[in-house]
């Protein structure tokens, strides 16, 4: 049997290890995980954003489209 878990061992068994790889002008910091070298952006909240696009357009865009299905689907069961 295969493992379908594609994370290293100590990812998936203790979760990740995260170091500070860059701090943003923006007040964000950058995470690399020792292990897997997974990259992770928290915000300026603290809150993790596992999306690390390039163009920041981009991010905008999907998150706008997010919070507009969301409203949609309120909208859909409050009729």
């Amino acid at each position: 049997m295969k493992p379908t878990n594609k994370k290293p061992l100590p990812c998936a068994v203790f979760g990740h290890n995260y170091m500070r790889s860059k701090t943003n002008s923006d007040q964000t910091v950058e995470l690399t995980c020792t292990h897997c070298n997974t990259i992770v952006v928290t915000d300026s909240f603290g809150n993790f954003e596992n999306n690390t696009l390039k163009n920041p357009e981009i991010a905008d865009t999907l998150r706008e489209l997010y919070q507009l299905t969301r409203q949609l689907s309120k909208t859909r069961v409050a009729s």
